[in-house]
C-alpha cells in the first residue's frame, strides 16, 4: 500500500526518465554477488551545513564504488537546500537529487528514494548528521554476499561522536553494554530497536514488507525492522562502521524527548503483537522508579508463574540508576518495556494501559515480587466470577530490609467488603491487586489528580472508584511479598500521604450524598482507621 502510493506519485517523474531499469524480483543470491549494487537514500529535512559537508563527503570516501545515491529533500529549509547542492558537486559517484518543498516525513521520502533505485539489489539509508566509515559499504556487502541465502538484513555496531565530529567515549562498560544489546536474536526486536545506524538490507525483502509506513512516524525505522524479522535471518557485524552524531541541532534523538521514542517503539511492537495473534489473558504492569537492586527479582517472580499466558509491561518511570539496564537484560519476548520521565505512578500507569491486550491487569511494584501461582489462582478466580466483579485482591506478607537481607513480617489479610462505605472504613489497599480490563476503561484508568494536586494516594483512590461501580472479591491467600526498606513511598511521602487519605475520603463520601462524616485515628503518626458517623 505505501509503495504504490509512492510509485502513483513519482509517475510523471519517471516519464522523464530517458530510461528506467525494471526490478528483477528473481533475483538470486548468486546475481547479488555479481552485481552487489547498493542503493543508498540520503533523506535531508533541515540540517547544518556541516554536518552535510560531512556526511556526504564520507559518501564519496567509501571504497566500495559501485552504488547509487538518491538525496531526498523532504521541504528543508533554504540553507539546508544550498548547502546540499553545494556538497553534491563533490561527488564523483552515480546520485540523482529529488527535491520536494513539501515536508512529508523520513518514511515517505525513504519510499520515494528506493522507487528510483529499482536495479539496486541491496538498500540502506544514511542520516544526514552521521559519517560513514570508507568501508561502510565495502564490509556490508561483503557481509551480506557471504551470509546463508535467507539473511535479509546485515548490521554493524558504530562510534558516537559529539557536535564537533570528536569521538565520544562511554567507557569499556558502555561499549560492552552496547555489543551485547546489538548481538540479541532477530526475534528480540519486539522488545527494543537494537539495529542502530549502520545496515544493509535486501529489496527483496523491502518489497515483500511493502516499504516504510508513514503511519509510524519518528519509529518507522523500528516498525520496518519488526516487518523484517519474519522473512529472513538478521546478521550482526561486530565492528564500527558508522560514526553517530550525538546531539545534533537537528536530530530526532535531540529534538524528540526520549519517553516518546520509547512510547511510539512499544505502540508499533504492541500492534504487531495484536496483529500475530500475540494476546495474552493477562497483563502484569510493574511500575518501577531506581529500582535497580530488585527489578530483575521482580520480573522473574513473573517469569516463574505457573500460569504462562501473560505480558509484563515494566515501567521504567524516571530511574537515574541501573533500572533500565536491568530490565533490559531479561531476555523474554513477553516483556514490553517502556522508560518514562520522571511521573507520579498513576499517570504512568495509564500510560501502561495503552500496551494491554487481554482480559485482565495485575499492578506490581518493582520492589515487590509475587508467588509462583499468583496468576493461575487470580486468573482463575476472575474467570469463575461475575463480570460485575471489577477487581481482585488477595494476602501480602512483609518483608523488612535490614542490612541487605530481608526479615519476614506479618501477613496483611485482604478484609472482604460488601459495599463501598465497609470499603472506606476498612481503610486497606490491598495486594495483589487484579483488575478487569473493562472496568479499567470504564474508569478511565487511574485518577492521577484530585483539587489540582497530583495524586500520591493513587491506590486508595483506585480501590475506592471500582468499589463504587463494581464488586470487589477477596482471595484468602498470601500471594504478594511486600518489601520494607527506607525508600518507600508510605516513608518519604508520610505526611502528604495522610493529608490526600483525608482528601479522599472526604470527596468520595460527598460525591455518595453526604450520608456520613469522618474521623481519623492515627498511631505513629500514620492514619490507622476511618471512623463513619
Amino acid at each position: 500500500m505505501f509503495l504504490k502510493k509512492i510509485r502513483w506519485y513519482n509517475r510523471m517523474y519517471n516519464k522523464l526518465q530517458p530510461k528506467r531499469l525494471r526490478k528483477n524480483s528473481n533475483l538470486s543470491r548468486d546475481d547479488n554477488k555479481n552485481n552487489s549494487k547498493v542503493g543508498i537514500v540520503l533523506p535531508v529535512y533541515d540540517q547544518e551545513r556541516n554536518y552535510l559537508m560531512e556526511c556526504i563527503q564520507a559518501i564519496e570516501n567509501q571504497t566500495f564504488r559501485n552504488f547509487q545515491l538518491v538525496i531526498v529533500i523532504d521541504g528543508a529549509n533554504e540553507e539546508t537546500v544550498k548547502a546540499i547542492y553545494e556538497a553534491s558537486e563533490m561527488l564523483t559517484c552515480s546520485y540523482s537529487i529529488i527535491h520536494r518543498t513539501e515536508n512529508k516525513g523520513i518514511a515517505y521520502s525513504l519510499n520515494e528514494g528506493y522507487e528510483h533505485l529499482l536495479d539496486c539489489p541491496y538498500l540502506t539509508w544514511i542520516s544526514s548528521d552521521n559519517r560513514q566509515k570508507p568501508d561502510f559499504l565495502k564490509r556490508l556487502v561483503e557481509t551480506m554476499n557471504n551470509a546463508p541465502s535467507d539473511t535479509v538484513l546485515v548490521y554493524s555496531m558504530y562510534q558516537p561522536i559529539d557536535e564537533q565530529g570528536l569521538s565520544h567515549s562511554f567507557g569499556l562498560a558502555w561499549y560492552t553494554a552496547l555489543f551485547n544489546m546489538m548481538r540479541r536474536p532477530k526475534e528480540e526486536i519486539m522488545l527494543t530497536c537494537f539495529i542502530g545506524a549502520s545496515f544493509l538490507f535486501t529489496r527483496e525483502a523491502y518489497e515483500k514488507a511493502d516499504g516504510y509506513d508513514p503511519k509510524y512516524g519518528l519509529v518507522s525505522d523500528y516498525e520496518f525492522w519488526i516487518r523484517l524479522m519474519p522473512l529472513g535471518n538478521f546478521h550482526f557485524i561486530p565492528e564500527s562502521l558508522m560514526e553517530y552524531r550525538l546531539n545534533g541541532k537537528h536530530s530526532l534523538t535531540t529534538i524528540t524527548p526520549t519517553e516518546e521514542l520509547f512510547i511510539q517503539s512499544m505502540d508499533a511492537s504492541v500492534d504487531h503483537r495484536q496483529k500475530n495473534g500475540d494476546i495474552p489473558k493477562v497483563t502484569v504492569i510493574i511500575t518501577a522508579h531506581n529500582h535497580e537492586k530488585y527489578i530483575k527479582n521482580c520480573i522473574q517472580s513473573v517469569l516463574d508463574q505457573t500460569y504462562s499466558n501473560f505480558h509484563i509491561v515494566v515501567l521504567d518511570v524516571g530511574s537515574t540508576d541501573g533500572t533500565l539496564q536491568e530490565v533490559y537484560s531479561v531476555r523474554d519476548l513477553r516483556l514490553i518495556p517502556v522508560h518514562l520521565d520522571k511521573r507520579h505512578k498513576a499517570e504512568a500507569l495509564n500510560i501502561g494501559l495503552r500496551y494491554v491486550l487481554g482480559k485482565y491487569v495485575l499492578e506490581l511494584d518493582g520492589d515487590d515480587w509475587i508467588d509462583s501461582n499468583t496468576l493461575e489462582i487470580m486468573v482463575n478466580e476472575m474467570d469463575a466470577l461475575s463480570t460485575k466483579v471489577g477487581m481482585t485482591f488477595a494476602n501480602r506478607q512483609i518483608w523488612f530490609e535490614e542490612n541487605g537481607q530481608l526479615v519476614e513480617g506479618p501477613v496483611y489479610k485482604g478484609v472482604p467488603s460488601t459495599n463501598k462505605y465497609e470499603v472506606l472504613q476498612n481503610f486497606q489497599t490491598h495486594c495483589p491487586r487484579m483488575y478487569r480490563l473493562s472496568a479499567l476503561k470504564k474508569l478511565n484508568g487511574w485518577m492521577t489528580s484530585l483539587y489540582e494536586e497530583p495524586l500520591v494516594a493513587d491506590d486508595f483512590m483506585m480501590y475506592l472508584r471500582v468499589a463504587e461501580q463494581f464488586k470487589v472479591h477477596w482471595i484468602d491467600e498470601t500471594l504478594y511479598h511486600q518489601r520494607r526498606h527506607p525508600q518507600n513511598i508510605t516513608v518519604i511521602e508520610k505526611e502528604l500521604l495522610n493529608r490526600q487519605f483525608r482528601m479522599i475520603t472526604n470527596e468520595m463520601l460527598q460525591r455518595w450524598g453526604n450520608e456520613y462524616t469522618a474521623d481519623f485515628e492515627e498511631v505513629d503518626g500514620n492514619i490507622s482507621k476511618i471512623l463513619l458517623r
